[in-house]
């Protein structure tokens, strides 16, 4: 039997053209052997885009070197600022980035704006503390410690030198302005109170009539730059506080709280 040319010549096409499909198809395909490694790496590190909700610790990254906010420390004397500036912040990454595979660089900060700048400190190596203007900050700056020089400097409640307290200044959450200052016997009287303290790392504060009011705390002690910062609270039941595990402390501290 002879077979129809037409059908001869339109299958012969058709196999051309599923031969060039095929073809355009494998050059569309990325070589990860041969691509960039840019390309590779910029999906997995480089992007901010991801779907997980990450709880960023206030931090900033600088000149190969990764800094943590020193919370619990106040700059006493603002004539320690040098001019000198450390490096400044490039992107911010609280409510941008969402990948957690995404790898810090330099110029990224948690929390800091973009254009923030961060200076040396006097007394100190820029790769030991840095300092970034903030009016929120008692003190006028907020401190960023590295990573080497925080693991070896601890500065929870029980490592102040009590005895060489000169002062305990009170502020008010959220405000830069102390209301109350301690000095001699009820500076004592204020330590030996929050010393004797009960732990109870059970503790859940009463919130029946709204939440406690939140109290910071500044011991500040001779010959250091930077001042000790923790916050105390009342919740109406118990005054308590957190040295490191919650603290339960006597009612009568409530006197020297008092405005």
């Amino acid at each position: 039997m002879k077979k129809n040319p037409i059908i001869i010549i339109l299958s012969s096409l058709l196999i051309v053209v599923v031969g060039v499909i095929g073809y355009w198809a494998l050059t569309q395909e990325k070589d990860p052997v041969n691509a960039p490694v840019n390309d590779l790496n910029k999906d997995q590190s480089q992007s901010i885009e991801g779907n997980a909700i990450i709880d960023w610790i206030d931090f900033v990254k600088l000149n190969g070197l990764s800094y943590s906010g020193l919370y619990d420390g106040v700059l006493v004397d603002s004539s320690d600022m040098t001019d000198h500036v450390v490096g400044e912040v490039k992107f911010k990454l609280a409510d941008v980035v969402s990948n957690p595979d995404y790898r810090t660089k330099d110029g990224d900060a948690a929390f800091l704006a973009i254009g923030t700048k961060l200076y040396e400190v006097k007394g100190f190596k820029h790769e030991e503390l840095i300092a970034a203007k903030d009016d929120r900050a008692i003190g006028g700056y907020r401190l960023y410690v590295g990573e080497a020089f925080n693991k070896t400097h601890n500065r929870n409640f029980k490592d102040i030198p009590y005895d060489k307290v000169s002062q305990i200044e009170l502020y008010k959450m959220n405000e830069m302005t102390p209301y109350r200052t301690l000095i001699d016997n009820e500076k004592s009287d204020f330590i030996h109170l929050l010393k004797s303290g009960e732990y109870t790392p059970n503790y859940t504060s009463n919130s029946q009539n709204g939440d406690p009011t939140y109290y910071q705390m500044v011991f500040y002690t001779e010959d250091e730059p930077i001042a000790y910062s923790f916050s105390i609270a009342d919740d109406g039941d118990h005054v308590f506080f957190h040295p490191w595990d919650t603290s339960i402390v006597d009612n009568r501290i409530r006197t020297l709280l008092a405005e």
